[in-house]
């Protein structure tokens, strides 16, 4: 399981895909990619990013999103709009 988040910038568009580049990072470390992402929960700090956080997944997911679970919540952080956290699956060669 991986959790991450961007909060340089109070903008969602930019704190999904700075989280979308750390995610493809680390499991680009372990030899998978995001097709290799088979669930993904994603924490909104106010619903109505929902449709702009959703065109973000378009633009990483170009085959159809993962399994997929969005909910809100308060972070700790002030700048924080969102938070993932996910499980990616690669079978051992």
């Amino acid at each position: 399981m991986i959790a991450l988040q961007g909060q340089e910038k109070e903008d969602i568009v930019h704190q999904m895909r700075k989280t979308f580049e750390s995610l493809k990072n680390t499991l680009s470390s372990v030899g998978a990619t995001l097709d290799d992402v088979v669930q993904i929960n994603l924490y909104l700090r106010d619903i109505k990013d929902f449709r702009l956080a959703a065109d973000v997944f378009k633009e990483y997911f170009k085959n159809g999103s993962p399994v997929r679970m969005t909910t809100t919540t308060d972070f700790v952080g002030r700048t924080c709009l969102c938070q993932m956290d996910g499980i990616a699956y690669k079978l051992l060669q």
